[in-house]
């Protein structure tokens, strides 16, 4: 009896350690957060709730070793689905996909109305491409437990990636309905009309999905896209200008711009941009590829292409064998 309130009195004292740690973590103290866990394990050393925490603050801290040690020895007296849920999140940043899957399985098992646990399984599946059994999940979620247009949106990528474009298209409209993520249902609806070159139903949609959300790049990023395919310029250049007004480095947009300035043969509007991206970053293999062909183009400089060219050869990246079948040309 007098072990069993000793156990009673030190539980308590390591529960409210404890607690005082998740006020800690809460307010993003990690460093004083730690030393309450530590505290409270020092009291109550298997004391299960501290142990997860912990492990929690490591996930935060992407030491995710030390994380699912700590997860694991949570679930030594009693196995409880959250921790397992943890502990497949620390599986998963160390790409152990086989543990993590068999952590959200177990999970499932033990508490099968875990949405967490489902789309933390259909996430991983998507990762791995495994994008029939993740339409599985997505699908179970949307018929059994929640109305979230999120799972909707999830569902219909997984149907763009099969082709499966009209299974996509009725998931969307659904989507579209809701409120909520309504921009992503019809940026992917005017994806699925873009990818089958149905630019006139693709520009109607990527412009709802502009109203809702002006300053999203990849809707104007798509809405370029498609105003390319249109042969229409001046408005794709307006897509790029737009989100270049937003943050003048960025250089993806940047470059998606002067790509398809050479493609229209405006190849010193083109130099202007690319020149911009190398003297903020010299080593952007993408922007000095281009340069390097704009000036092969330009027939002015072939010298300076052929350094550049050389340069690029040198390392192994996306454009190396590009690099090196322009030199041969040269």
């Amino acid at each position: 009896t007098i072990l069993l309130v000793k156990q009673s009195i030190m539980k308590n004292e390591a529960e409210q350690l404890n607690n005082e740690g998740v006020k800690l973590f809460l307010n993003g103290k990690f460093k004083e957060a730690k030393n309450k866990y530590n505290a409270a394990l020092n009291v109550f050393p298997n004391y299960a709730t501290t142990l997860n925490n912990l492990g929690m603050l490591f996930l935060q801290e992407k030491d995710y070793k030390k994380a699912a040690t700590l997860f694991q020895e949570a679930n030594m007296e009693k196995e409880n689905p959250t921790y397992i849920l943890n502990l497949g999140h620390a599986y998963a940043n160390q790409n152990l996909m086989k543990k993590a899957e068999e952590s959200y399985k177990k999970t499932i098992d033990l508490n099968p109305g875990s949405i967490m646990a489902m789309n933390s399984l259909a996430a991983l599946y998507q990762v791995q491409k495994r994008f029939h059994e993740s339409i599985k999940i997505w699908s179970n979620i949307i018929e059994n437990y929640s109305r979230e247009p999120f799972y909707r949106i999830q569902l219909a990528k997984d149907f763009i990636e099969l082709r499966e474009y009209q299974n996509a298209l009725a998931v969307l409209s659904e989507a579209s309905k809701f409120e909520k993520h309504q921009e992503l249902a019809w940026y992917y609806i005017s994806l699925i009309h873009f990818i089958n070159k149905n630019f006139g139903l693709a520009e109607i949609a990527i412009n709802k999905s502009l109203s809702l959300k002006p300053d999203g790049e990849m809707f104007r990023v798509l809405s370029a896209s498609i105003y390319l395919g249109i042969s229409q310029l001046d408005k794709a250049i307006l897509q790029w200008d737009y989100l270049l007004n937003i943050d003048k480095n960025n250089h993806k947009v940047r470059i998606d711009k002067a790509v398809a300035l050479l493609a229209h043969s405006l190849k010193k509007e083109a130099l202007t941009e690319l020149n911009f991206v190398i003297s903020k970053d010299n080593n952007n293999v993408k922007a000095l590829f281009y340069k390097a062909l704009v000036l092969i183009e330009m027939n002015t400089n072939h010298q300076e292409a052929l350094k550049i060219l050389t340069f690029l050869k040198s390392s192994d990246h996306s454009y190396t064998n590009k690099a090196l079948e322009l030199i041969e040309k040269l």
